[in-house]
């Protein structure tokens, strides 16, 4: 465990302590410590340890869980904010600084010994590399929780930001690719996607090539982006692709927001403060749960 990661995590805890309310902080003792926010280390079935911080919900089984995926060069820091704002909303949430960034930077070599990610030589395999197996083993850690009855699986939303938005649409596509095995549950567990800035194309990887999966094509999906940002025009191409889809199979659950700043990504979310107010009331407004709806499933 390196330095930095334990002078981040410090960081990290002692900001989300004063970011608890103070009644909760005089009840701390009585708190169950797996409801608190929390750095926690994963590990890929590639063999990768990844770092990724949770902020779990007092909700229990009725906690809609957020999948929060970073941007390009991105790391966890800009979006404490955020991750607490749908906290105190009853949200769970858990974001991983995949495979390169933040404090995941290192892969182990087939002789034992460490070596750093070079982030700018990682393409299109190391792409789809996260999403198979980073963005999966995050799954696999709300699965636990899950079964905890910390959270509602079945009710997962997933919140992408610039080239994280479109890792999130692709995950969302292998998601929904596991069919239930009997009675046993695999997937088709993400129930709404929100994309914040969202870039058109990412190392050959795009958002309109999901848009033809039948089930991921049509779940409720929020557009965020500043209106003179670099993004703005893909947010209303991207947005009236959308339109079009659903206007032909008549389904609605599509929201575009644009924001009067040229602000992006981690900016928009922190110096823009309806946006994430915004977000948080699109995923409880479109992912219910209830026993006739997005009902908790044992894993």
């Amino acid at each position: 465990m390196t330095r930095r990661f334990l002078i981040g995590c410090s960081a990290f805890l002692i900001s989300a302590l004063l970011a608890v309310p103070a009644s909760a902080q005089r009840n701390k003792r009585g708190q169950d410590p797996a409801l608190k926010p929390r750095p926690v280390k994963l590990k890929t079935k590639d063999n990768i340890e990844l770092t990724a911080f949770y902020f779990p919900s007092a909700e229990g089984k009725e906690a809609i869980p957020v999948l929060l995926i970073h941007e390009w060069k991105g790391q966890f820091s800009p979006y404490q904010k955020l991750c607490m704002a749908m906290r105190s909303a009853g949200l769970a949430v858990l974001l991983v600084e995949y495979r390169g960034h933040g404090n995941s930077r290192q892969y182990t070599k087939p002789n034992g010994d460490k070596e750093d990610f070079n982030i700018s030589r990682m393409g299109k395999r190391d792409i789809q590399a996260i999403i198979q197996y980073d963005l999966e083993e995050a799954k696999q850690f709300l699965k636990e929780e899950n079964n905890e009855g910390r959270l509602n699986l079945n009710a997962l939303a997933v919140v992408g930001i610039q080239e994280g938005a479109i890792m999130a649409s692709h995950w969302a596509v292998r998601d929904w690719g596991f069919p239930s095995v009997g009675r046993l549950k695999q997937g088709q567990d993400v129930k709404a996607l929100v994309y914040v800035s969202p870039v058109k194309n990412f190392n050959g990887l795009t958002i309109d090539s999901t848009l033809r999966d039948r089930n991921v094509g049509v779940l409720p999906t929020m557009i965020v982006a500043g209106r003179e940002s670099p993004e703005a025009d893909e947010a209303e191409r991207l947005g009236g692709r959308i339109t079009a889809l659903r206007k032909r199979l008549k389904i609605d659950g599509l929201e575009v927001k644009l924001e009067s700043t040229s602000l992006s990504g981690p900016a928009l979310i922190n110096e823009v403060p309806s946006t994430a107010s915004d977000i948080v009331k699109f995923i409880k407004a479109n992912v219910p749960v209830s026993e006739s709806e997005n009902e908790w499933i044992e894993r």
